[in-house]
């Protein structure tokens, strides 16, 4: 398999885990200290998130990944819109999202440091 298709692969994946996850009724998350950390966890699932779609789509190059980034970010403030419209027990969040955010933005300064210190030769782009 191609190394940005399983990219693609895990970005899906990874995705549909979030939209599970903040669609379970708040009564159904475990609880515990873990969970204790929203903010943190918010941040690990974008972190991983953008660094999974940029691996798949934007192929080393900071033109694609731009864009890449702010739909992540639109994208975590719509998740918390969509929670708040769920008929049970979960709501808006703006700190969350902006968890989300920092998560995703340190997530594309990871991806483009890495680019910069260890590009990928063309041939394993694809």
């Amino acid at each position: 398999m191609h190394r940005t298709r399983l990219f693609f692969w895990l970005a899906i994946v990874w995705t549909l885990v979030i939209v599970v996850g903040l669609t379970l009724p708040g009564k159904s998350l475990l609880a515990g200290s873990l969970f204790e950390f929203d903010k943190a966890i918010h941040f690990g699932l974008f972190f991983v998130l953008t660094l999974l779609w940029l691996e798949a789509l934007a192929i080393g190059r900071i033109s694609r990944a731009l864009p890449i980034f702010a739909a992540i970010v639109v994208f975590s403030f719509l998740s918390e819109v969509y929670q708040q419209l769920l008929p049970f027990e979960r709501t808006a969040d703006v700190f969350d999202a902006v968890a989300d955010s920092i998560g995703a933005a340190v997530g594309l300064a990871t991806w483009g440091i890495a680019h910069a210190y260890w590009p990928l030769k063309q041939s394993q782009k694809n």
